[in-house]
Parts: C-alpha cells; structure tokens; sequence
C-alpha cells in the first residue's frame, strides 16, 4: 500500500540513534543514553499543560544546528518514511529554529532540501517541505517570504505550528496573504489544542486550504446516526469545499491537549460523515508511530473498513498540495 504523508514534523522523527550520535558529538547532555530507553523518554510523559511536548522538541532541535546534522536527519526521514510505504510526503520543519550555530535561514533550507533530494535518490518517492512559522513570534512573514523564494528548492508549503491557545492564526494574516498569492500551498495547526473558533479564523481569515489536526470541527456538528451533521457554518465550509484534516490520531491522543483518546477519536466517524479526513503520524518520534501505524489503530479501534481505508489514501492524494494548486 502506498501511503501520502501530509502532517510529518521532521524534528518530531529523528531516530534516537541520530540523536545520540550528535548529542555525544556535541558535549550535548542527554536524559538517557541508551536508544530505547532514549525512546521511551520521548514518548512518555507529555502533558501540554506542563508544556512538556515543546520541552521534547527542544531536545530534538538542539540536534539539528548544523548543515551535516540537518541532512542526515532529512536523509534518514526519508529512508525511513519509504521503508513504510510512503512514496510521497511533505516534511515540515521550523527553519528560524536552527540558528543557533549561526547558520543563515538558508543554509538551514538548502540543508533540508539537499537531504531530501539526496534520500529521493538513494530511496525513491517524492517528497517535499512545508516551511513553519512559529506562531508564539512575530516573525511569519520572513517564514513567508523564504517559502516563497524556495519554491523550485523542494519547499511546497507554508504552515502556523507552535502553541495553539492565545495565538489565532490571524495574528499572522499578513504571512497567510502572501503565501495566498503565490504558489506555495497553506496549511494551518486548528482544532488541536484550541477550540472550533481557530479551525474558523484559519479558514475564513487567512484562507488556509488544509487544516492540521482539525478534528475539534466536531464542535460545529451534531452527532445523529454515526454521522457528524453540519450545525454550524465553519464545518457546513468544512465539508462542502472538501478542505482537507489532516487527522493524526496517536498524537492527538498522547499530547494531553485534548481529552481524546484511542477508542473515542472522530477521525474514522468524521470520514463517514464526507468530511476528507487524511491520516497522518505528526512526529513519529513523539508518539512512538509511523502512518502504517495510523491505518492499523484506525482499523482495530475505529471500525476502519476497507473501502474507507481506500477513500483515506485517496484523500491524501488529493489534498497533496502538487494537486491542491
């Protein structure tokens, strides 16, 4: 089975071997030194209340401060996204949170890139990057402008990431509006660890054509015989223009943000109900899973049969921002 990876955080999948590896290159201190247990660090324990998942990405990032380290990390995401079946993918990353080594924002993006490329060619398939603004700064439209100028370099996307509550998308609607009028696709984190209100702003404000996460579009539904019926104007948008979620259902569960978990997440209810949901693993690190994986929760806990489990790989297909624009 071919699987299109949409919502892949690249420091959210490094290996714990590649971590290791770079940290003791690095006089970097590391909480355990052992792979799995290194693992077992990553995945347990997060609660967004205690900010506990962005603490994890610190660790991550501090691995990713220069151009050899960014690539093997690029290179090996790639290998690994293969080896599960992934022919296409979209890798997004945060390039303003690699600078601690003085690398300019381009070096950062032409490190990615050249990774990418040099993994398509040892590993086939066709993959991608989404550019990330963090949305708790103020600096989207320099995020903005560098997707845009890296186009024909492997960047296809534009993303908001970052903490969710208190930072509206349309706090960086002069980034949205840029990337609207150029050839770089929008994608926006809604509806994941903030109400169904966000899912609105980055829709109807900063005309985002794909949401991250997005499953709290529930909230504008009512729940009426296994289906979600359109109660309010956002989801009735929502499931009229197709606009696609990107659903990552182990993530949700393990991020603390939400109270959902494995056996009552909408993902599956939301597919039958029209909405074009996609699967997606986020940060195959973070939550110990990969999209295989995805598919298989979704079938052993969410009555994910096979003809929706074909509609889901042809929603990704769809929604591959190569096809969206």
């Amino acid at each position: 089975m071919e699987f299109s990876a949409l919502h892949e955080h690249l420091d959210g999948g490094l290996r714990a071997k590649t971590i290791i590896d770079i940290a003791t290159s690095k006089n970097i201190d590391l909480p355990l030194d052992d792979e799995k247990d290194l693992e077992n660090w990553f995945f347990e324990n997060i609660s967004t209340e205690k900010n506990q998942v962005f603490k994890k990405f610190e660790m991550t990032i501090s691995v990713m401060q220069d151009t050899d380290a960014i690539h093997r990390v690029a290179y090996e995401a790639i290998e690994d996204l293969v080896l599960d079946g992934v022919l296409y993918g979209e890798l997004r990353y945060a390039p303003l949170q690699h600078l601690k080594e003085k690398l300019s924002p381009q070096q950062v993006i032409d490190a990615v890139s050249q990774g990418v490329r040099d993994g398509e060619k040892d590993f086939g398939g066709e993959f991608h990057t989404i550019l990330c603004a963090m949305r708790q700064h103020q600096d989207s439209t320099e995020v903005a402008k560098l997707a845009i100028d890296n186009f024909n370099n492997k960047v296809i996307g534009f993303d908001l990431a970052g903490p969710e509550y208190n930072f509206p998308p349309s706090l960086h609607k002069d980034a949205c509006n840029l990337i609207s009028e150029s050839d770089i696709g929008l994608t926006i984190h809604a509806g994941e660890a903030a109400d169904i209100s966000y899912i609105e702003d980055a829709v109807f404000n900063c005309q985002a054509q794909r949401i991250g996460h997005g499953w709290q579009i529930i909230e504008g539904c009512i729940f009426k015989n296994g289906q979600y019926i359109p109660n309010s104007k956002i989801a009735q948008h929502v499931l009229d223009h197709e606009v696609p979620l990107e659903i990552c259902i182990s993530s949700n569960v393990k991020s603390g943000a939400s109270s959902v978990s494995i056996d009552n997440h909408p993902a599956i209810k939301l597919l039958k109900s029209g909405f074009k949901v996609t699967l997606n693993s986020d940060n195959r690190l973070m939550a110990k899973t990969k999209i295989s994986e995805e598919f298989k929760k979704a079938e052993n806990y969410l009555e994910l049969d096979g003809n929706l489990h074909s509609q889901l790989v042809k929603n990704a297909i769809d929604a591959r921002f190569t096809n969206l624009k």
